[in-house]
């Protein structure tokens, strides 16, 4: 799903993963991914009826976050946590940037690549998550990098020559259509909650 994705893959790079979003996972995950791939599959049938709420739990969203990052770039994350607060979700996990952008790109990693960016570090980003009438945005507010703050210029760099280049798909700092008749969302510490529009 557009929204969710997004976000993950901006938790995941530049490193949130929202994705939607305040526990470690636990042994439980299977299970609770399970529920919110059956979720977002209902709603992206795009046959719920209009003014029917989603809710999808931090439980549910941490366990869909790990096992995406599984399948879409298998070893270049670990110990993803997702934590929600009012509109706003800060994922933190260990990263391989070399190895994501390998499994983003299927391209083969040149000197600069492979020299500063191959190694697990670990990462932590707080994004604000914003939507209203059919439309979202995820605005990354501080990202640490091996408990480097980057902000500013430096984050803006990092956002437009490491993650859009790497995934053009994602939307960051900027609205977009949510799709799949998705009114909005809201995110709270219990977790998110979507509205079906007509």
């Amino acid at each position: 799903m557009a929204l969710f994705r997004n976000a993950a893959l901006v938790a995941i790079t530049v490193c949130l993963l929202l994705a939607a979003l305040a526990t470690s996972v636990s042994g439980a995950a299977p299970l609770s991914a399970d529920l919110a791939h059956q979720k977002f599959a209902r709603i992206e049938a795009g046959k719920l009826a209009a003014g029917v709420r989603i809710d999808l739990s931090a439980a549910e969203l941490n366990a869909w976050a790990v096992d995406e990052a599984r399948i879409y770039a298998p070893g270049a994350t670990r110990n993803i946590k997702l934590e929600l607060t009012p509109g706003r979700a800060t994922g933190s996990l260990m990263i391989d940037f070399l190895k994501l952008r390998q499994a983003a790109t299927h391209e083969d990693p040149g000197w600069i690549m492979k020299n500063l960016f191959a190694g697990e570090r670990p990462v932590r980003v707080t994004a604000r998550l914003e939507s209203n009438n059919r439309r979202a945005r995820v605005d990354v507010e501080r990202v640490e990098v091996s408990g480097v703050k980057i902000e500013g210029a430096a984050l803006d760099f990092l956002i437009e020559n490491w993650l859009r280049p790497t995934f053009p798909d994602v939307k960051v700092n900027e609205w977009f259509e949510l799709g799949f008749r998705i009114d909005r969302f809201t995110v709270l510490p219990r977790g998110v909650s979507v509205f079906i529009g007509k």
